[in-house]
């Protein structure tokens, strides 16, 4: 079958299924150019249809890039879900890796949600994110045996806040290894967590449950 000629109309396809292929034309454009550079053209020259399609589907070229960092947010937080087969520690270990792996990868977009993102919709997709993964690590220490205080769920998002920073700074000085930089994000979390505590035995027990293996996982996990 003869390729198709670069400007011939794309096959009609679903709108959903059209949304989401332009969203993956997008997600290509960030491997080589930052979010705030792409252009509504230079994604419609990908996806090979019309700019007045993206117009169509997402309104403007805000709301264009609305819809990116939203697809970019899920495909994060997908990444770095919690496998409940791990030790809490063995799940904060994997995520922190994860999502510092993901973050060098692509800086522009972690700088658009949490530094340059000015509009509602931005704001409200950083706190949900936030939310989630607080929600995921309450969850984890709540395994563990950890008590669901104000002060142990303000430790968490204290911490979230924490290593936002630590990560936006490093992306502005790469001068420390990644490896290095996720094991000071992860003192940090456990540093913060037994200060919420206040009670050095609770923490040696928490600790230790924190770091033991799920016993509801399978044999060899």
């Amino acid at each position: 079958m003869a390729k198709r000629a670069s400007g011939a109309r794309a096959p009609r396809m679903p709108p959903a299924d059209r949304r989401i292929q332009i969203l993956e034309a997008a997600r290509r454009r960030l491997e080589t150019t930052p979010l705030d550079d792409m252009s509504v053209e230079s994604v419609a020259r990908e996806a090979g249809v019309s700019p007045g399609l993206l117009f169509h589907y997402f309104g403007s070229q805000r709301g264009f890039r609305q819809a990116v960092l939203e697809a970019a947010a899920a495909e994060l937080l997908a990444h770095v879900r919690p496998d409940p087969a791990l030790s809490p520690a063995e799940q904060l270990h994997t995520a922190i890796t994860t999502f510092v792996t993901y973050v060098a990868r692509y800086p522009s977009l972690y700088r658009a949600v949490t530094r340059l993102g000015s509009g509602a919709g931005v704001s409200s997709l950083h706190r949900s994110s936030r939310s989630t993964l607080a929600g995921w690590l309450s969850a984890a220490l709540g395994t563990a045996g950890a008590p669901a205080t104000p002060a142990v769920t303000l430790a968490i998002a204290g911490w979230l806040a924490y290593g936002e920073e630590i990560v936006l700074s490093w992306l502005d000085d790469p001068s420390m290894e990644q490896e290095a930089l996720v094991e000071l994000c992860e003192r940090g979390f456990y540093q913060l967590i037994r200060v919420a505590l206040n009670d050095d035995d609770q923490w040696q027990c928490l600790l230790h449950a924190i770091t033991t293996a799920n016993p509801g996982a399978p044999s060899g996990a």
